[in-house]
Protein backbone atom coordinates (compact mmCIF):
# COMPACT_ATOMS: atom_id res chain seq x y z
CA UNK A 1 0.00 0.00 0.00
CA UNK A 2 1.55 3.00 -1.09
CA UNK A 3 0.87 6.12 0.82
CA UNK A 4 2.72 9.60 1.87
CA UNK A 5 3.17 10.66 5.73
CA UNK A 6 3.51 14.07 6.10
CA UNK A 7 5.53 15.13 9.21
CA UNK A 8 4.24 18.41 10.76
CA UNK A 9 6.17 20.92 12.99
CA UNK A 10 6.05 20.78 17.18
CA UNK A 11 5.34 24.51 18.17
CA UNK A 12 6.11 25.65 21.97
CA UNK A 13 5.43 28.24 23.55
CA UNK A 14 8.31 29.68 26.76
CA UNK A 15 6.61 31.52 29.19
CA UNK A 16 8.03 33.53 31.99
CA UNK A 17 7.30 35.43 35.12
CA UNK A 18 10.08 35.96 37.27
CA UNK A 19 13.85 36.13 36.89
CA UNK A 20 14.86 33.15 38.95
CA UNK A 21 13.80 31.14 35.63
CA UNK A 22 12.71 32.87 32.07
CA UNK A 23 11.49 29.45 30.48
CA UNK A 24 9.93 26.55 30.97
CA UNK A 25 6.28 25.44 30.72
CA UNK A 26 4.97 24.32 27.21
CA UNK A 27 1.63 26.30 25.93
CA UNK A 28 1.07 26.19 22.33
CA UNK A 29 -0.90 23.23 21.32
CA UNK A 30 0.34 21.40 17.89
CA UNK A 31 -0.15 18.48 15.76
CA UNK A 32 3.00 17.99 16.10
CA UNK A 33 3.01 14.34 14.16
CA UNK A 34 0.81 14.29 11.08
CA UNK A 35 -0.39 11.81 8.91
CA UNK A 36 -2.85 12.24 5.53
CA UNK A 37 -3.76 8.73 6.03
CA UNK A 38 -6.71 6.16 7.40
CA UNK A 39 -4.48 4.80 10.37
CA UNK A 40 -4.70 5.93 13.79
CA UNK A 41 -1.86 5.99 15.82
CA UNK A 42 -0.50 5.36 19.70
CA UNK A 43 2.94 6.72 20.81
CA UNK A 44 5.78 8.27 23.08
CA UNK A 45 7.73 11.21 22.81
CA UNK A 46 10.50 12.24 24.66
CA UNK A 47 11.70 16.06 24.71
CA UNK A 48 14.92 18.06 26.31
CA UNK A 49 14.28 21.96 26.26
CA UNK A 50 17.65 24.27 27.37
CA UNK A 51 17.03 28.13 28.75
CA UNK A 52 19.93 30.30 30.63
CA UNK A 53 18.90 33.08 32.53
CA UNK A 54 21.04 36.00 32.57
CA UNK A 55 20.76 38.68 35.44
CA UNK A 56 22.74 42.24 34.34
CA UNK A 57 24.54 40.19 31.61
CA UNK A 58 25.90 37.49 33.80
CA UNK A 59 24.56 33.89 33.59
CA UNK A 60 22.07 33.67 36.67
CA UNK A 61 21.14 29.67 35.91
CA UNK A 62 20.77 27.08 33.72
CA UNK A 63 17.09 25.27 32.97
CA UNK A 64 16.42 22.12 31.70
CA UNK A 65 13.42 20.42 30.80
CA UNK A 66 12.76 16.88 30.58
CA UNK A 67 9.28 16.40 29.50
CA UNK A 68 7.73 12.50 28.18
CA UNK A 69 4.41 12.33 26.84
CA UNK A 70 1.35 9.71 25.43
CA UNK A 71 0.56 10.36 22.36
CA UNK A 72 -2.94 9.53 20.47
CA UNK A 73 -4.38 10.20 16.71
CA UNK A 74 -8.05 8.88 16.12
CA UNK A 75 -9.21 8.80 12.29
CA UNK A 76 -13.20 9.39 13.43
CA UNK A 77 -14.28 10.11 9.34
CA UNK A 78 -12.05 11.05 6.67
CA UNK A 79 -12.56 14.79 7.13
CA UNK A 80 -12.00 14.37 10.99
CA UNK A 81 -9.05 13.53 13.17
CA UNK A 82 -8.91 13.90 16.73
CA UNK A 83 -4.70 14.04 18.34
CA UNK A 84 -4.47 13.77 22.36
CA UNK A 85 -1.20 14.04 24.80
CA UNK A 86 -0.61 13.67 28.44
CA UNK A 87 2.89 14.93 29.67
CA UNK A 88 4.73 14.17 32.52
CA UNK A 89 7.11 16.51 33.35
CA UNK A 90 10.75 17.00 35.25
CA UNK A 91 12.37 20.58 35.43
CA UNK A 92 15.33 21.50 36.40
CA UNK A 93 17.11 24.57 37.29
CA UNK A 94 21.39 25.01 38.26
CA UNK A 95 22.13 28.28 39.93
CA UNK A 96 25.70 29.07 41.44
CA UNK A 97 23.79 28.58 44.85
CA UNK A 98 21.46 26.14 44.77
CA UNK A 99 19.36 23.74 42.66
CA UNK A 100 15.84 23.12 42.04
CA UNK A 101 13.73 19.93 40.46
CA UNK A 102 10.00 20.27 39.75
CA UNK A 103 8.29 16.66 38.45
CA UNK A 104 4.54 16.09 37.85
CA UNK A 105 2.31 15.73 35.57
CA UNK A 106 1.75 18.07 32.91
CA UNK A 107 -1.83 19.99 31.40
CA UNK A 108 -2.94 17.61 28.86
CA UNK A 109 -4.18 18.64 25.64
CA UNK A 110 -6.69 17.78 22.85
CA UNK A 111 -6.92 19.00 18.64
CA UNK A 112 -10.04 18.24 16.79
CA UNK A 113 -8.72 18.73 13.37
CA UNK A 114 -10.67 19.02 9.89
CA UNK A 115 -9.45 18.36 6.14
CA UNK A 116 -10.78 20.63 3.80
CA UNK A 117 -8.66 19.15 0.86
CA UNK A 118 -7.02 16.41 0.62
CA UNK A 119 -6.19 15.77 -3.32
CA UNK A 120 -4.27 12.57 -3.99
CA UNK A 121 -2.44 11.09 -7.25
CA UNK A 122 -3.57 7.99 -9.11
CA UNK A 123 -0.82 6.12 -6.22
CA UNK A 124 -2.95 7.54 -3.54
CA UNK A 125 0.23 10.03 -2.75
CA UNK A 126 -0.58 13.41 -1.26
CA UNK A 127 -0.51 16.23 -3.79
CA UNK A 128 -2.19 18.93 -1.82
CA UNK A 129 -3.79 18.97 1.71
CA UNK A 130 -5.39 21.64 3.96
CA UNK A 131 -6.74 21.11 7.19
CA UNK A 132 -8.00 23.42 10.36
CA UNK A 133 -8.08 22.60 13.76
CA UNK A 134 -9.48 23.55 17.34
CA UNK A 135 -6.92 22.74 20.23
CA UNK A 136 -7.75 22.80 24.49
CA UNK A 137 -5.10 22.54 26.88
CA UNK A 138 -6.68 21.60 30.00
CA UNK A 139 -5.49 23.14 34.06
CA UNK A 140 -4.84 19.76 35.60
CA UNK A 141 -1.11 19.51 35.59
CA UNK A 142 0.89 20.67 38.55
CA UNK A 143 0.88 24.06 39.20
CA UNK A 144 2.94 26.33 40.97
CA UNK A 145 1.71 28.74 44.11
CA UNK A 146 0.86 31.56 43.75
CA UNK A 147 4.00 32.86 45.45
CA UNK A 148 6.11 31.13 43.86
CA UNK A 149 9.25 32.71 41.52
CA UNK A 150 9.94 29.68 39.58
CA UNK A 151 6.82 29.10 38.28
CA UNK A 152 7.76 28.09 34.92
CA UNK A 153 9.66 25.00 36.18
CA UNK A 154 6.13 23.45 37.26
CA UNK A 155 4.77 21.15 34.49
CA UNK A 156 1.35 22.57 34.51
CA UNK A 157 0.10 26.22 33.98
CA UNK A 158 -3.22 26.09 36.15
CA UNK A 159 -5.06 27.54 32.82
CA UNK A 160 -6.91 26.78 29.93
CA UNK A 161 -5.24 27.15 26.72
CA UNK A 162 -7.43 27.50 23.02
CA UNK A 163 -5.42 26.72 19.74
CA UNK A 164 -6.82 27.76 16.01
CA UNK A 165 -4.35 25.38 13.79
CA UNK A 166 -3.74 25.88 10.11
CA UNK A 167 -1.84 23.88 8.25
CA UNK A 168 -1.13 23.45 4.49
CA UNK A 169 0.55 20.85 2.30
CA UNK A 170 1.71 20.45 -1.63
CA UNK A 171 3.55 18.39 -3.64
CA UNK A 172 6.12 20.05 -5.73
CA UNK A 173 7.32 17.15 -7.75
CA UNK A 174 7.67 13.60 -6.53
CA UNK A 175 10.03 13.82 -3.94
CA UNK A 176 9.51 17.45 -2.42
CA UNK A 177 6.76 18.87 -0.77
CA UNK A 178 6.44 22.03 0.90
CA UNK A 179 4.16 22.43 4.32
CA UNK A 180 3.23 25.38 6.46
CA UNK A 181 1.38 25.46 9.48
CA UNK A 182 0.30 28.29 11.78
CA UNK A 183 -1.03 28.33 15.18
CA UNK A 184 -2.92 31.58 17.51
CA UNK A 185 -3.15 30.38 20.94
CA UNK A 186 -5.15 32.28 23.30
CA UNK A 187 -4.50 31.63 27.00
CA UNK A 188 -6.91 32.25 29.81
CA UNK A 189 -6.05 33.33 33.64
CA UNK A 190 -5.49 30.96 36.41
CA UNK A 191 -7.15 30.43 39.72
CA UNK A 192 -4.69 33.24 41.05
CA UNK A 193 -5.25 35.63 38.12
CA UNK A 194 -1.95 35.32 36.38
CA UNK A 195 -2.33 34.88 32.36
CA UNK A 196 0.18 34.10 30.46
CA UNK A 197 0.73 36.21 26.98
CA UNK A 198 -0.65 34.97 23.87
CA UNK A 199 1.15 33.24 21.60
CA UNK A 200 1.48 33.11 17.58
CA UNK A 201 3.49 30.96 15.73
CA UNK A 202 4.17 30.22 11.57
CA UNK A 203 6.45 27.37 10.20
CA UNK A 204 7.64 26.37 6.71
CA UNK A 205 8.67 23.15 6.18
CA UNK A 206 10.76 21.67 3.15
CA UNK A 207 10.46 17.82 2.85
CA UNK A 208 11.80 15.06 0.98
CA UNK A 209 10.02 11.55 1.23
CA UNK A 210 12.17 8.78 -0.24
CA UNK A 211 10.91 5.39 -0.64
CA UNK A 212 13.82 2.29 0.60
CA UNK A 213 12.01 -0.70 -0.36
CA UNK A 214 9.15 -1.16 1.31
CA UNK A 215 9.71 1.49 3.98
CA UNK A 216 10.02 5.27 4.04
CA UNK A 217 12.31 7.64 4.77
CA UNK A 218 11.48 11.33 5.13
CA UNK A 219 12.86 14.49 6.00
CA UNK A 220 12.51 17.60 6.52
CA UNK A 221 14.44 20.71 6.92
CA UNK A 222 12.76 24.29 7.94
CA UNK A 223 12.22 27.69 9.31
CA UNK A 224 10.37 28.86 12.36
CA UNK A 225 8.69 32.16 13.94
CA UNK A 226 7.34 32.99 17.14
CA UNK A 227 6.14 36.11 18.85
CA UNK A 228 5.01 36.20 22.32
CA UNK A 229 2.50 38.94 23.90
CA UNK A 230 3.41 40.13 27.40
CA UNK A 231 1.81 38.23 30.71
CA UNK A 232 -0.55 39.92 32.65
CA UNK A 233 -1.32 39.85 36.38
CA UNK A 234 -5.17 40.52 37.65
CA UNK A 235 -5.73 42.08 34.17
CA UNK A 236 -2.56 44.41 34.28
CA UNK A 237 0.31 43.37 31.93
CA UNK A 238 3.76 43.17 33.28
CA UNK A 239 5.92 45.70 33.18
CA UNK A 240 8.90 43.01 34.05
CA UNK A 241 9.70 39.72 32.71
CA UNK A 242 7.17 39.43 30.98
CA UNK A 243 7.97 36.81 28.31
CA UNK A 244 7.37 39.73 25.38
CA UNK A 245 9.72 38.73 23.00
CA UNK A 246 10.34 36.58 19.69
CA UNK A 247 12.19 33.42 18.53
CA UNK A 248 13.46 33.07 15.16
CA UNK A 249 14.75 28.84 14.81
CA UNK A 250 15.95 26.63 12.31
CA UNK A 251 14.29 23.17 12.41
CA UNK A 252 15.21 19.59 11.24
CA UNK A 253 13.55 16.29 11.18
CA UNK A 254 14.06 12.82 10.59
CA UNK A 255 11.18 10.11 9.99
CA UNK A 256 11.43 6.29 9.44
CA UNK A 257 8.51 4.86 8.70
CA UNK A 258 7.47 1.37 8.29
CA UNK A 259 4.02 -0.97 7.65
CA UNK A 260 3.47 -0.32 11.25
CA UNK A 261 5.65 1.91 12.87
CA UNK A 262 7.01 5.76 12.49
CA UNK A 263 10.59 6.45 14.14
CA UNK A 264 11.17 9.82 14.38
CA UNK A 265 14.55 12.62 15.78
CA UNK A 266 13.40 16.12 15.70
CA UNK A 267 16.26 19.22 16.01
CA UNK A 268 14.88 23.14 16.65
CA UNK A 269 17.95 25.77 17.11
CA UNK A 270 17.24 29.09 17.53
CA UNK A 271 18.76 31.48 15.09
CA UNK A 272 17.59 35.04 16.55
CA UNK A 273 15.72 35.99 19.43
CA UNK A 274 15.01 38.38 22.30
CA UNK A 275 12.71 37.60 25.43
CA UNK A 276 12.55 40.23 28.72
CA UNK A 277 15.21 42.03 26.60
CA UNK A 278 17.48 39.28 26.57
CA UNK A 279 17.62 38.10 30.26
CA UNK A 280 16.50 34.67 28.79
CA UNK A 281 17.93 32.53 25.97
CA UNK A 282 16.20 29.29 24.53
CA UNK A 283 18.63 27.08 23.75
CA UNK A 284 18.68 23.59 21.66
CA UNK A 285 15.07 21.11 21.88
CA UNK A 286 15.46 17.68 20.89
CA UNK A 287 13.17 15.52 20.99
CA UNK A 288 12.79 11.51 19.61
CA UNK A 289 9.24 9.57 19.46
CA UNK A 290 7.99 6.21 18.00
CA UNK A 291 4.40 5.98 16.99
CA UNK A 292 2.59 2.58 16.49
CA UNK A 293 -0.01 2.84 13.40
CA UNK A 294 -3.47 0.99 13.67
CA UNK A 295 -4.83 -0.12 10.16
CA UNK A 296 -8.77 1.24 9.74
CA UNK A 297 -11.10 -1.79 9.15
CA UNK A 298 -13.25 -1.67 6.57
CA UNK A 299 -16.38 -0.83 8.70
CA UNK A 300 -14.51 1.99 10.63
Amino acid sequence: MKFTLIFGLALWAFPSRSCDICGGVSGNASIGLFASTQFHMVGIKSNIRTYRSYLSGIIHSHERVYQQELTGRWQLTPRWQLFATIPFQIGVQKRDLGREVISGLGDPSLIVNHVFLHHKDSSGSTKQFLSAGIGIKTPLGRMAPATSLIRNLYPGTGAWNISGLLTHTMRLNGHFSIQQEGIVTYKLADKNGFRYGNTYSIASTLIRNNKLGMSRMIVGLGLKAEFFEPSAELGVPMSVNNNQGYDFSSQISLNYLTNRWLWSCHLMQPILQNFNNGSMKQGSNVSLSVSYLIKKSKTN
